[in-house]
């Protein structure tokens, strides 16, 4: 395995970033303490949280992101998702990896170039990165309006090619194919991103949505961590 990571499903439940309550599942999954889960509190912006191999991991913050970028091994980094699309970045060469959040304000706002931009400031280059874009709301279910389909053209006109006509003044949008797009045109080599490719709102049995289910939607969480080098 390139990096320990999971993307989680309905069974696991997570709360908000301030609680501890179940994260204790992921450091256990990717054999860190508990208090190496790294989480920030998402607000649909471009911020990345960069954990450097000095970085202090005691007392922990919860800092405003929507990604977080980590060259340590001894902590895992993780995003909650409901139907934003969650990635998962990671080395080929065992560097540093990366979590982003992105839904479409966070997308429109280049969350995903952020995050591989800070990878490359860690010495990391696009070219070397392989990404998971995990089960997120697909475009078979995501209908948006003139106003989102509007702030992804100010952005960059190659947005156009994401949204398809869905009745007057309602388009799908599919961030899937957005978020792809995205890590391409930072660098990442095409070949080198793969798409789950499950719907959360298209599958109750799996996922929870909050297209779907409104303010009673749980989370899911997506979690790596960066490999660690054998000892000599």
């Amino acid at each position: 395995m390139l990096a320990p990571h999971f993307f989680s499903s309905r069974p696991l439940s997570f709360p908000g970033p301030e609680r501890d309550d179940d994260y204790g599942v992921i450091a256990e999954a990717l054999d860190v303490p508990a208090r190496a889960v790294v989480r920030v509190r998402q607000v649909h912006g471009r911020t990345v949280r960069v954990l450097s191999n000095d970085a202090d991991l005691v007392p922990e913050p919860i800092q405003d992101a929507d990604a977080i970028v980590s060259a340590r091994d001894d902590c895992a980094v993780v995003v909650r998702i409901a139907d934003c699309v969650p990635i998962l970045v990671a080395d080929r060469r065992g560097r540093a990896v990366a979590a982003i959040h992105a839904g479409w304000r966070g997308m429109a706002a280049g969350v995903v170039h952020a995050a591989i931009e800070a990878l490359g400031d860690e010495g990391v280059a696009a070219g070397d990165l392989i990404a998971a874009i995990g089960p997120s709301i697909g475009p078979c279910c995501y209908q948006v309006d003139d106003r989102v389909r509007d702030l992804f053209l100010a952005a960059t006109p190659d947005a156009a090619a994401w949204f398809d006509e869905d009745g007057p003044g309602h388009w799908r949008l599919d961030l899937w194919r957005a978020a792809k797009d995205s890590l391409v045109d930072a660098g990442v080599s095409e070949s080198s991103v793969y798409l789950a490719g499950f719907c959360t709102a298209d599958h109750p049995d799996l996922f929870f949505s909050h297209r779907r289910d409104g303010a009673a939607a749980g989370r899911m969480v997506a979690a790596i961590r960066r490999p660690r080098r054998p000892s000599p």
